[in-house]
């Protein structure tokens, strides 16, 4: 945003008031003990309106609020502020101030500021369900989800902040900003339906929503966010794809299977690897490969893997990633298996691990 200063404040709906909870810049420190009223100054306006406002001189501003800038000798010239709401609640008010170089801030930073707020909103919607959750006495022992969340969240969070990175930079052609626009769109509903997935999940049901998909665009889009994401890091993705017509499946629920399965790969080959994803049909069903040169599955828990709260010991997850992928292929009438070598198990073969969703071809 290439602002001098920014703050958020938390609206607390018990004393109906904004509080500042961060600032930085010049004045941050003095900012941060302030409480405003809705409909107070800028911060107060934004609450109350609920809608983005962007002022490019606040000379000119009748709601601007100086007295901060009297105590703390700070110069407020232009700012931009966005409200952060979660399912229509207000929540937070995200605020920058004076765009740097002397300019004003564009319609693109009014954008990029919005895709970060609605970012901010998934993270605290997803921190209440959570939340929720983990105090359920009927679901108590999902309250070992935690890590396995921050997991499985970080893959799309990291896509989500690299492309809007990337929109941020004023040289990128209309077409490429419209595309990474819908790009983050797409990441961002499928953030949100990860969040759901996780409910259902822990509930024992898991709704699909089946309908005619065509494989040659779902597979393109697949690899296009990998390959152009942030979270591939040095591992590199190949394809052979021997089939690509027509297929009916919930094209959501099996991209984050895939998408889950492919983090996990990336996991395995922490110095660097090959993705490899293939396909194929025969007899009356399809199949998708999900296979990696990385370190293998422990023997010990291979036949567990896809079981729920089994994990190998990575730093991250409790091993429900794949217990979920498990019950959405199955729901699709398919089933899910896995083939694994650790380093050294088989003199003169590689290590590596291979998923295969196997799915019934559509009548």
């Amino acid at each position: 945003m290439n602002a001098d200063s920014s703050c958020i404040a938390l609206f607390d709906p018990e004393d109906g008031l904004l509080h500042i909870e961060f600032a930085n810049g010049e004045a941050g420190g003095d900012v941060r003990s302030l409480t405003l009223e809705i409909g107070q100054g800028v911060l107060g306006s934004v609450a109350a309106s609920r809608k983005t406002l962007r002022i490019d001189d606040v000379a000119l501003e009748p709601r601007f609020d100086s007295s901060v800038d009297k105590a703390t000798g700070f110069v407020t010239s232009s700012l931009l502020a966005t409200p952060i709401q979660c399912q229509g609640r207000l929540v937070r008010v995200l605020e920058v101030v004076n765009k740097r170089g002397g300019s004003r801030f564009s319609e693109n930073d009014e954008r990029l500021l919005e895709i970060v707020a609605n970012q901010a909103a998934i993270v605290v919607e997803n921190s209440r369900l959570l939340a929720e959750t983990v105090r359920s006495e009927q679901l108590s022992a999902v309250g070992k989800m935690a890590a396995s969340i921050v997991h499985d969240f970080k893959g799309p969070l990291s896509v989500i902040r690299g492309f809007a990175e990337l929109l941020a930079n004023p040289d990128i052609t209309e077409e490429n900003r419209s595309r990474f626009s819908d790009m983050i769109v797409e990441d961002v509903d499928r953030f949100l339906a990860m969040s759901q997935e996780l409910l259902d999940y822990s509930r024992g049901a898991i709704n699909l929503n089946s309908r005619p998909v065509e494989l040659t665009d779902w597979l393109g889009r697949f690899e296009e966010s990998f390959r152009e994401g942030p979270g591939a890091g040095n591992v590199v993705l190949s394809t052979q794809f021997g089939f690509d017509g027509g297929v009916e499946m919930d094209p959501d629920r099996v991209r984050r299977v895939v998408q889950n399965l492919a983090s996990n790969a990336v996991d395995a080959m922490p110095e660097g690897g090959e993705l490899l994803l293939s396909t194929g049909a025969a007899d009356g069903k399809w199949w998708l490969c999900v296979s990696d040169n990385g370190k293998g599955i422990p023997v010990e828990i291979r036949h567990r893997v896809l079981e729920p709260f089994v994990t190998g010991g990575k730093e991250h997850g409790t091993g429900l990633g794949l217990a979920i992928a498990k019950e959405i292929v199955e729901g699709h009438g398919g089933t899910l298996s896995v083939e694994s070598r650790a380093e050294g198990e088989v003199a003169g073969q590689p290590s590596g691990t291979t998923f295969t969703l196997e799915f019934p071809l559509a009548v």
